[in-house]
């Protein structure tokens, strides 16, 4: 062992360790199963690009807007993640995206490293963290934008506090951004605030020039961003298809990620309590203008939709940690603490390896159970036993309704058949308006699901049990209950059995 190495040893600290224990821990929510019904249907999407060499371009997987310009902002994480599965299954992809979550925290660390902090604490708030996007983590493109959107805020705190020049890059990122998850529209939010701070500091004037510098740099920046995006082979296209979730209502009352938080689940809590150590935060630690709006702003994003909440974490989980710091630095109890500690360093410092030997182990074991047990995990909440009844049984039916959820696994399982070609998936922009309300209709037993079923020639549907249209179908003569196996049912119409028979 070399001397420096020696020397870097000795300088290792409890808190330290404690933090890396954290970083360890957090594996066994970053990194999980493909539970997310997209997963499917983006893999799906790379395969056929990989094979036909060539972006997507048309609707792929419905009969109700076949053949429709599909302006996709995922393709180049499509193609990737595609190619990731076919090396090593939905294992390496759940592990590829976990990976990717687990840089946006070493990210956040880094900009944690900009102001002392209590590793202790520090730890602590890590683990919070992880858990406030617990709804979010997983094999999907939008950890892509979490990551970028720690990265942007790590240069942007830099940038503000003197010490880097390297948010000028941020265009170059936007580029790629751009190209592989639609989030890079989120990605203008931040530096849109800092070009607003700055030129509050500069009308103010305060610091002679240094905010009106600051101001004109960033606001070329974020010029230079909007206009990078635009690289990408729907050019300016691209905004308009993002910017239409915004301003769905249907998408935004009928699909759970774009809803507001539900703090009565259990899965919310840890989003719950960093909202509650905000106003904490606020006045333990006297925040700067920039926190203040970045704060104000990525909270009402994420009480806006359950998929804003990991651009909160991004955001948010540095201030908390500087700011319970602050306070701990302010009680007396930390220098007796800090007292007690000295003589005993190398018993606590025992403690803390105990500690990440423990992590170590504990979230290896958990991590790998996790991944082992996707096709349990699968058969457990997508419908495995009736797709498995439909391959059985190719000639029944041609026109299917599918739960919206599941979309994206009878996808994975049919693509190309035709006859098996889904009603919706999870690109709700691409289906529109028009088709998502009657999803809704006929998910929520509104009146007019009849006639959807008659103007789209409906011939078997695959739903949940006690659907609405299912219960209705059970007393319909013409119809037939075909498989039911709990999780899933399929109801034919009598005349697509006698086609398939006949």
């Amino acid at each position: 062992m070399s001397e420096a190495l020696r020397g870097r040893l000795r300088r290792v600290t409890p808190g330290q360790l404690l933090v890396v224990a954290a970083f360890v821990v957090i594996l066994c929510v970053l990194v999980r199963r493909g539970g997310d019904p997209d997963i499917f249907w983006h893999l799906v999407t790379g395969q056929w690009m990989v094979d036909h060499h060539q972006v997507v371009s048309r609707d792929l997987f419905t009969f109700t807007v076949a053949g429709k310009q599909w302006i996709d902002p995922e393709y180049t994480t499509e193609i990737i993640a595609y190619l990731v599965y076919k090396v090593g299954g939905l294992a390496l992809v759940s592990l590829a995206f976990g990976a990717v979550t687990f840089v946006g925290f070493l990210l956040i660390w880094r900009r944690v490293q900009l102001e002392a902090s209590n590793k202790l604490i520090a730890a602590i708030a890590i683990g919070v963290a992880a858990l406030g996007g617990v709804l979010v983590w997983g094999p999907r493109p939008q950890m892509i934008t979490f990551t970028l959107s720690c990265l942007e805020l790590l240069w942007l705190d830099r940038y503000l506090r003197g010490r880097s020049r390297a948010i000028y890059w941020l265009p170059l990122v936007m580029i790629a951004w751009a190209n592989l998850h639609g989030g890079f529209l989120f990605g203008l939010v931040p530096v849109g605030v800092a070009a607003f701070v700055e030129a509050v500091h500069w009308v103010r004037r305060v610091d002679g020039d240094v905010h009106k510098r600051r101001t004109r740099n960033l606001v070329l920046v974020f010029v230079a961003c909007v206009v990078a995006a635009v690289i990408n082979p729907n050019g300016i296209h691209l905004y308009g298809y993002v910017i239409q979730p915004q301003f769905s209502g249907i998408q935004q009352n009928f699909i759970a990620e774009w809803q507001s938080p539900n703090f009565h689940v259990l899965s919310e809590r840890g989003f719950e309590l960093m909202l509650l150590l905000l106003p904490v935060a606020f006045v333990l630690r006297r925040p700067s203008l920039w926190e203040v709006c970045l704060t104000a702003v990525v909270t009402y994003l994420a009480l806006s939709a359950v998929r804003h909440s990991a651009l909160f974490v991004a955001a948010e989980a540095p201030l908390l940690i500087w700011s319970f710091s602050v306070g701990w630095d302010r009680l007396a109890l930390a220098e007796r603490v800090r007292t007690w500690m000295v003589p005993r360093g190398k018993d606590m410092l025992a403690g803390a390896a105990a500690v990440l030997v423990v992590a170590i182990v504990g979230s290896a074991y958990f991590v790998h159970s996790t991944l082992s047990n996707q096709s349990g995990a699968t058969a457990a909440n997508f419908p495995v036993g009736a797709s498995n009844w439909l391959a059985a049984h190719p000639n029944v039916g041609t026109h299917m309704f599918n739960q919206y959820g599941w979309g994206g696994y009878l996808i994975y399982r049919f693509y190309p058949d035709p006859s098996r070609r889904v009603f919706s998936f999870g690109e709700a922009t691409l289906l529109g308006n028009k088709v998502m309300q009657q999803v809704s209709d006929v998910e929520t037993g509104n009146p007019d699901w009849q006639r959807i079923f008659t103007s789209w020639n409906i011939d078997y549907v695959i739903d949940v049990p006690g659907a609405p249209a299912v219960l209705a179908l059970e007393v319909d003569p013409q119809w037939t209950k075909v498989y039911d196996d709990g999780l899933a049912v399929i109801m034919v119409k009598n005349s697509a059995l006698a086609a398939a028979t006949g």
